[in-house]
């Protein structure tokens, strides 16, 4: 047996094959990736950066995207009608979430014991991994347009598309519902773990140090050097990677670009973002997210979103999930989170 190590679309892979298989393999996979055609990755994958390190299944979709060489992967092998999008956080990435191996079990029981089906998918955006730290929100709205028409057009034709976000990647969904023109449509939406990145930072830097972060972040934006990178003695040391100026401005400054879930924003703010989601919406909060400041009412502050949402948008499933963590680790948490999702698309099916 031989083993071969690709950096495949950003992801470290390991396949283990036949010796004499394996040049075939390296041409079967750089053809289709090529061609542009939906695939499967034969025999065992084994993904790195997935901390369980066990073989599952996922197909492959290239697609024409702004960003070079896009890939969307699916998984199980259930060919649903309908597909739900994962978003992941900052750093995060395809085969980074255990939570997304979660869902799609949760996807494929629903499917056993109701007519109805889901996909789940998730793919490369120019954030991904240490992406996030020179890209935007400007740019996840594209990456995500590009997949939505792919799974939306002819040679896929799904029916229902869901996007759901993981902590900053609700941001991405909130921009994506919000931006003008309006992107192309999907179904519904599902954020978890809406969590404000500025109030974050209060918990990981001291005032003084993030207001001298800040500035200086504001001084290279007032040079026109928004892109230069921030020195790394003024970024916390939980980020490892590269941050420009207009990124950590975005994140951690009061009405900066990423600004839509801190608790002092005012009624107006939210009007203009949650007031514009156009679709059904399920919000899930953590009840015990640690990286929310703890003097945050979760409670009062899920109702001025809801109450700020158009009429009859925000789904009767959301809520604050008693004892969950940020990322449901917990595995009662996560069968909670799931059971709702389930209900909030089948009431979808309702809408039609």
């Amino acid at each position: 047996m031989c083993q071969w190590y690709s950096l495949f679309n950003g992801c470290t892979m390991i396949f283990d094959w036949l010796d004499d298989a394996a040049e075939e393999t390296k041409m079967f996979l750089s053809i289709l990736m090529y061609e542009q055609v939906p695939f499967e990755l034969p025999r065992k994958l084994w993904i790195v950066h997935h901390t369980a390190l066990l073989p599952y299944t996922v197909r492959i979709h290239p697609f024409t995207s702004l960003t070079p060489h896009s890939c969307a992967y699916e998984y199980g092998g259930r060919e649903s009608p309908n597909a739900l999008v994962y978003i992941g956080g900052l750093t995060s990435g395809p085969q980074t979430s255990s939570l997304v191996l979660k869902i799609d079990s949760a996807m494929e029981n629903m499917t056993e014991t109701d007519t109805l089906s889901y996909s789940v998918f998730e793919f490369r955006m120019r954030s991904s991994y240490t992406g996030f730290g020179y890209s935007s929100l400007k740019n996840d709205v594209e990456d995500l347009a590009a997949l939505v028409r792919y799974l939306k057009g002819e040679s896929v034709g799904k029916e229902k598309v869901v996007l759901m976000g993981s902590s900053t990647g609700c941001q991405a969904i909130m921009t994506y519902a919000t931006t003008l023109p309006a992107s192309p449509p999907v179904n519904g939406y599902i954020l978890q773990a809406p969590t404000s990145d500025r109030e974050t930072a209060s918990l990981l830097m001291p005032p003084k140090f993030l207001h001298t972060s800040l500035q200086h972040a504001e001084d290279l934006i007032a040079e026109g050097k928004e892109m230069q990178i921030m020195p790394s003695d003024l970024i916390p040391p939980i980020f490892s990677s590269p941050i420009s100026a207009y990124r950590w401005h975005s994140l951690v400054s009061v009405g900066g670009d990423d600004d839509f879930f801190s608790s002092d924003l005012p009624a107006s703010t939210h009007e203009s973002s949650f007031g514009r989601l156009g679709k059904p919406t399920l919000i899930i909060v953590s009840g015990k997210d640690e990286i929310v400041p703890p003097n945050v009412d979760k409670e009062a502050l899920l109702k001025k979103w809801v109450d700020a949402m158009p009429m009859g948008l925000a789904s009767d499933q959301s809520g604050v999930l008693p004892d969950a963590d940020h990322e449901l680790t917990t595995d009662g948490r996560t069968r909670s989170f799931m059971d709702k999702a389930c209900r909030f698309l089948k009431d979808l099916e309702k809408i039609g």
